[in-house]
Parts: C-alpha cells; sequence; structure tokens
C-alpha cells in the first residue's frame, strides 16, 4: 500500500471554511480584474537563455541526457538542504515567492524568487566550482546574474540590493555571496520586455536567429547533441547593458554567517524529499538515479491559476492580519521533526470564535481541473497534507482549491488528523526505504505510484516498474 492511501487513513474531520473561501474570492476577483486575461506566459528562467526555451517549444519530445538530469535532481536536493540556513535567519520573509511581471507594466512574464530576507531577492545556485569574483559570474553565468535582475525588475518594491548564493555541489559544500546592486531598474526592465518581444516572434516566425547563442552551449545541452539548434552559428547575448545596470561585490559577511549555519547542520550528505517524492518516491528515484525526466508537462493556464491563488493567500493574510510574524516563522522552523521533508513553507493564523488569536496551521494551494464540484479533497491532497501535519507535530491545516472551469469557484478545506505521531513514523520509514534503494539502485524496492500517474503508459519506468506483474503501477 502507498504512503497516499496510508496517509488518507489519518483523516480525522474535513469541514468547508465558507469564511475562509469567500474572503480568498474576494481577494481573487480583484487581482483578477487588474489582470490581463490568464493565458500563456514565459518564466523568467526562459527568459534567460531564450533559444533553449525555443527549442524545448519545438521539440518537446527532445529529453534531456541522464547526466544533465541527475545534475538538476541533485541541484534541487542541495537547495531544499539549504532551505533550513535561510529560514533560521532572522530576516527570513519568503520563499520560493511568486512574481507577476503584469503588476508593473511587464505582462506576459512570471517568476518564482528562491528567498527573500527583509527587502532582498536572494537567488541560490549550485555549481561543480562557485564562482570567485564577479567577473566570473558575468563570464560564466551570466544567465543567474540576468534571472536575478529580472525579478528584482518584476517585483512590485523593486528591491536595489540583492544576493547571488552560490554553493559547491559535493562536500564540502564551499559557499560565496555576492551582493548585488541594482543602478538602471529601467534599464534591467527594457531588456526584459525584449527578451519577450524577440521569444514570441521568435516562435510565431520559426526563426530563431535574433535570439543568441545558447548559454549551455559550451557545456551542452540537448538540441546541439542533436544537431538542430545552430547556436554555433549565432553570436553570445549582449550583456553589456545589464552589466552596467548592476554592481557586484563578494559579500565577506554573509558567506561567513552561511558558512557557520551550513557547518553546525547535523546532514552532512543530505537526502531531501519533496512530500510528492515521498508519496510517489519512484518519482524521484528515476530523476536522481535514472536520470530520466517526467514526460508530464503542466498545463500554462492551470500553472497560471495556481500562482493567482498563491499569491491571494498571501494577500489575505496581510488584508486580514493572520500572516505569521517573524518570531512565529522561526518557531515553526524550529518545529520541524523530520529534517530530510523537504516541504514549501506556507503557514497562516487560522482564526475562530474558539482561537480569535489564530492557531498557526499549514495549508497547500490547488488547481482543480474540472467541471464538477468535490465536496472533498481528492485522497492526493488529504496525504499531502497530512505529510505535512506530521512532519511538523501540527493535527490541523487547510486546503485552498480554485476550479478555472467553474467560474473560479473557490474551496477551503480545514482538515484535522489523528495519530499524526504514528503517521510521521511511517514518514520517516519511507525516507529510510527510499535512502536505502537509492544505495543499493533497486527501484522495486519502493512502492509503484498509483497508475493514474503513469501519464498515459508514457512514464519512462513503465517498463522497469511492471517488469513483472503486481510490482508496479498496472496491476
Amino acid at each position: 500500500m502507498s504512503l497516499i492511501e496510508e496517509a488518507e487513513r489519518f483523516v480525522d474531520q474535513i469541514y468547508p471554511n465558507e469564511s475562509l473561501a469567500s474572503l480568498l474570492k474576494e481577494v481573487i476577483e480583484k487581482q483578477l480584474s487588474e489582470q490581463q486575461p490568464l493565458k500563456g506566459y514565459y518564466t523568467v528562467v526562459d527568459l534567460v537563455n531564450p533559444i533553449q526555451t525555443y527549442h524545448s517549444k519545438k521539440n518537446p519530445n527532445i529529453r534531456k541526457p541522464p547526466e544533465l538530469a541527475r545534475k538538476l535532481a541533485r541541484g534541487k536536493q542541495l537547495q531544499s538542504y539549504a532551505n533550513v540556513w535561510f529560514r533560521s535567519l532572522t530576516d527570513f520573509a519568503v520563499e520560493e515567492g511568486i512574481l507577476d511581471g503584469v503588476w508593473v507594466d511587464v505582462p506576459g512574464v512570471r517568476g518564482a524568487i528562491d528567498y527573500r530576507l527583509g527587502e532582498s531577492i536572494i537567488e541560490f545556485k549550485t555549481k561543480d566550482v562557485p564562482p570567485e569574483n564577479a567577473e566570473e559570474i558575468i563570464s560564466l553565468y551570466p544567465q543567474d546574474l540576468e534571472q536575478l535582475a529580472f525579478y528584482s525588475a518584476i517585483h512590485p518594491s523593486k528591491p536595489k540590493i540583492n544576493y547571488l548564493v552560490f554553493m559547491e555541489n559535493s562536500s564540502p559544500y564551499n559557499l560565496k555571496v555576492f551582493k548585488v546592486e541594482v543602478k538602471e531598474a529601467g534599464t534591467i526592465k527594457s531588456i526584459l520586455n525584449k527578451r519577450i518581444s524577440l521569444l514570441s516572434e521568435a516562435l510565431d516566425t520559426n526563426d530563431p536567429s535574433r535570439l543568441g547563442r545558447c548559454r549551455y552551449h559550451a557545456s551542452g545541452c540537448q538540441f546541439g547533441r542533436n544537431n538542430i539548434c545552430g547556436c554555433s552559428d549565432l553570436a553570445p547575448i549582449n550583456i553589456d547593458p545589464l552589466t552596467r545596470s548592476v554592481d557586484i561585490n563578494f559579500d565577506a559577511d554573509f558567506t561567513e554567517q552561511l558558512e557557520d549555519i551550513r557547518d553546525s547542520s547535523k546532514i552532512s550528505e543530505p537526502l531531501w524529499l519533496t512530500t510528492f517524492n515521498i508519496m510517489v518516491p519512484r518519482k524521484h528515484y528515476m530523476e536522481a538515479i535514472s536520470g530520466r525526466e517526467s514526460v508530464y508537462r503542466e498545463d500554462p493556464v492551470r500553472e497560471s491559476y495556481r500562482a493567482c491563488l498563491e499569491i491571494s493567500v498571501r494577500n489575505l493574510a496581510k488584508q486580514r492580519q493572520i500572516e505569521l510574524t517573524q518570531s512565529e516563522r522561526r518557531h515553526i522552523v524550529g518545529e520541524q521533526l523530520e529534517p530530510r521533508a523537504w516541504i514549501g513553507f506556507r503557514w497562516i493564523k487560522l482564526k475562530s470564535s474558539t482561537h480569535p488569536q489564530g492557531e498557526i496551521v499549514p495549508y497547500l494551494i490547488k488547481v482543480r481541473p474540472s467541471n464538477k464540484i468535490d465536496r472533498e479533497p481528492p485522497p492526493y491532497h488529504l496525504s499531502e497534507l497530512g505529510i505535512v501535519c506530521s512532519v511538523y507535530g501540527h493535527n490541523k491545516g487547510l486546503i485552498f482549491d480554485i476550479y478555472p472551469e467553474l467560474n473560479k469557484l473557490v474551496q477551503a478545506f480545514q482538515v484535522t488528523y489523528r495519530d499524526v505521531n504514528k503517521l510521521l513514523t511511517m514518514v520517516r520509514e519511507t525516507i529510510d526505504n527510499v535512502e536505502k534503494a537509492e544505495k543499493e539502485q533497486d527501484l522495486l524496492a519502493l512502492p509503484p505510484c498509483p497508475n493514474y500517474m503513469n501519464d498515459g503508459g508514457k512514464c519512462p519506468l513503465m517498463k522497469e516498474c511492471n517488469v513483472k506483474k503486481g510490482c508496479g503501477c498496472i496491476y
């Protein structure tokens, strides 16, 4: 039995919270009325390497080579390792915060910052060897500098002081922190608008020649390996306007502060799993060990609504004074009982007549692609929230749903769980089993995914998972 089925058994009660749903609906309607209609858009990551985005959209069946997929999976894992460091800083404010350029007259672009400390955006990157100085950042990793600058350009507060944090991707995880001061925000905004225009034009005309050379041309990418990109004939992207718009300086104090937190960590070689990884560990194995990408691709419109819901919940928390204070955030960070679980920081104060000051609870945000209203959240969502609650020792949480096809219907479910300590034991056992399966490279030692997650039979692990009856997603 998978943990999805196991965790659902711990659900005690489910209450539709009509008050929260109604308040959230008002916030969403106001936001949507001020935005352009939800439709396709680019991410900031799409725009810092536009020609790769072009070929990804034109050649969706060409996958990353296994070694690159494993490296990217490793980078995600190490970033989750660093989450604890940033959460412990006194001015920690936001993790995985969503930005939308529509609010600053740059429609058609969204981004997700890694962290915000005070008013500063933090972009975290793992490298084989971190850059030593500003010159190496500009020559080796201009896309990282652009990404941070673009985030600053579409953030409503236009933060001038931001940070690039580089970490070595193997022990001892050496760190380098660089302060990036934005001097000409208008220039960066112009670069971003031009990048959007050029990419859209290239996709419309099937001509990528004006997009510039791929940032990964020298190190290799799936399109170069298949000889379809033509990057060798293109000039590098001109970054002179960008470099004139910022100052980059090594920050010794911030570097030392993060090094001290790193050194005090008890985990020397981390294994960190998301709630998704914990519930369907073979998907994690597929990327981290087999080095294969999932064929599933999120629908842009659905993802757009997810961003809308995310922003709306945060706005509601501010408006109704139910967001956590800095001290409350640090307290929650210290409550995590299983450090190997990587869980996005989404917490809110749930007010009621019995708790007028508010109970601090975790929440999930979900987009429901259905034209039929469900009375309760599906098992997957209930299990995911249960795992979050167990990892933090809480027995209550919230699930916010939006139905794009039902006139943007909003639901808020208040869910309580029993025996969260027992559920935590099961979560720990699952993570232990993942560690063992990775070490022994034994895929079948992990529970199979539900059959609705095999992407219509196109999952790259179909053959291996179902090598014999009863060991895979096809029963």
